[in-house]
């Protein structure tokens, strides 16, 4: 998990860097208008990306012919490919509505962008089920090196938009054959039996990838389309920051599906890894969300400028979804690696109706935070009901582990030490602000070794192997 983590934090790191220049050239409007696109082709790319999942899943299977899945996901490639194109200049009227009037037809751009995420996206989530998987966060930093690169040049010489589509297009064109490469399979045209079998996952995945995704992206929608895309901007900021939660979890939850799913087809005990994970994987997300409920309107100013001031209440609001989403991932993959996608696709089917109507009817009761005080109480409910059921397949896991309540614990003091020192400073500037997180940083860091046995163990094997201790 270590290669994989870093390299996780080296692609955030140069991602987040770009959504800084970015957001300050572009401005709210386009910049929130990008990412209405960039949500549009989320739903659209799900029954691809649905089938690519299942692809990856009969992988992790003894027995099963791994060049027929490779083949079978390059058919869903160009087959969904064909299908979005044809939809979208038949929509090209609404699309250009939300989007706006562009120097190129929207819909040329919204294929476009499609083509070039799916392509990328497909191959990395089968990749995640080889050997190779440790790769992965490689490439997507790779791959958010060349984007940030492309669309910050496109942006500055005046394509606006364009530039930021131009930029993801090609990054995720580049990146694609470098991914398959890594998988090391040669494709090969599936066998009805082959496609059958896909199939019987896949048509859980999929839909439960829809209602997931539709969920996952109903904010940037819902404020895209009922507010405006400035509004969108200010959350997109936000959520930015906030990515950091997910270093751990995201790691985590790519390769626990494969190894729950490989240990069950052996007879093996998956207790041991269900703690590890749970115990481990809110270890950024804790101190994100304490820190962004005392700090959160210095810190989007001093990085994203005034112009997004507003994003200070969706900071904190985020962050604690991200919280909240750190366990709830690994509880996803534990259900999948036990071969219920169904029960995933009955959950997220309920919790996304809840979370529609409760985000339209907050958002006009008490405006754009509503929508994520929505998804909160979602995100609340989605846990609850799959730490439900993953008590039932393994009564033995604990959900609770002792690093998690020190990681809390830790975060409580931090955020004490944070607000007293907003107190007494200033933060006129934005050496004092990042002063002030990096003291947060430090305290929490400091207390977790200090009360969590496991985590100070840890700590010491990393500082002996770095040659510190």
């Amino acid at each position: 998990m270590g290669i994989g983590f870093l390299g996780r934090v080296v692609g955030a790191v140069v991602a987040f860097v770009g959504s800084v220049i970015l957001a300050r050239v572009l401005g709210p409007t386009d910049y929130g208008a990008f990412y209405l696109l960039m949500s549009i082709v989320a739903f659209l790319d799900n029954p691809v990306t649905g089938w690519a999942n299942a692809c990856r899943k009969r992988l992790t299977e003894a027995n099963f012919p791994s060049s027929e899945a490779i083949g079978s996901l390059l058919l869903g490639i160009i087959s969904s490919s064909l299908a979005v194109v044809v939809l979208s200049w038949f929509a090209r009227a609404p699309v250009a509505k939300f989007v706006g009037d562009r120097s190129i037809d929207p819909w040329i751009l919204l294929s476009a962008l499609f083509v070039g995420m799916i392509v990328y996206k497909t191959a990395n989530e089968v990749l995640k089920s080889t050997h190779q998987f440790g790769a992965s966060p490689w490439l997507i930093a790779g791959r958010d090196l060349f984007r940030v690169a492309a669309q910050a040049i496109l942006v500055l010489v005046g394509f606006g938009l364009t530039g930021m589509v131009g930029g993801m297009v090609l990054a995720n064109i580049l990146v694609a054959p470098i991914v398959f490469f890594f998988i090391g399979v040669r494709p090969q045209l599936p066998s009805i039996d082959t496609l059958r079998s896909i199939w019987a996952y896949a048509r859980f995945s999929i839909p439960g990838g829809v209602v997931g995704t539709a969920q996952h992206h109903m904010d940037r929608i819902l404020l895209g389309l009922l507010v405006s895309n400035a509004v969108l901007a200010h959350y997109e900021v936000a959520i930015k920051l906030t990515m950091p939660a997910m270093f751990v979890a995201g790691v985590a939850q790519d390769g626990l599906m494969g190894r729950i799913s490989n240990r069950l087809s052996r007879d093996e005990d998956v207790t041991a890894d269900i703690r590890r994970n749970v115990g481990h994987a809110s270890v950024i997300g804790v101190p994100l969300f304490f820190g962004a409920l005392v700090i959160a309107d210095p810190v989007v100013v001093t990085l994203y400028s005034s112009q997004y001031a507003g994003a200070g209440p969706f900071l904190a609001g985020l962050a604690l979804f991200r919280l909240l989403r750190t366990q709830k991932s690994i509880l996803v993959a534990v259900i999948n690696g036990f071969d219920r996608p169904d029960d995933n696709l009955r959950i997220s089917t309920a919790v996304f109706s809840f979370n529609l109507v409760a985000g339209i009817g907050l958002l006009f009761v008490i405006g754009p935070i509503g929508i994520v005080v929505a998804t909160i109480l979602s995100e609340i409910i989605g846990y609850a009901v799959r730490a439900r059921i993953v008590k039932g397949l393994v009564p033995d896991a604990t959900l609770l582990p002792r690093p998690l309540l020190d990681q809390i614990v830790s975060g409580v003091i931090m955020a004490a030490v944070v607000y007293a020192g907003r107190l007494i400073v200033p933060l006129a500037s934005w050496k004092a602000v990042m002063a002030l997180v990096a003291v947060g940083g430090f305290v929490y860091g400091l207390s977790l070794v200090t009360i969590s046995r496991e985590f100070r163990t840890t700590a010491l094997a990393v500082a002996r192997d770095a040659g510190i201790n």
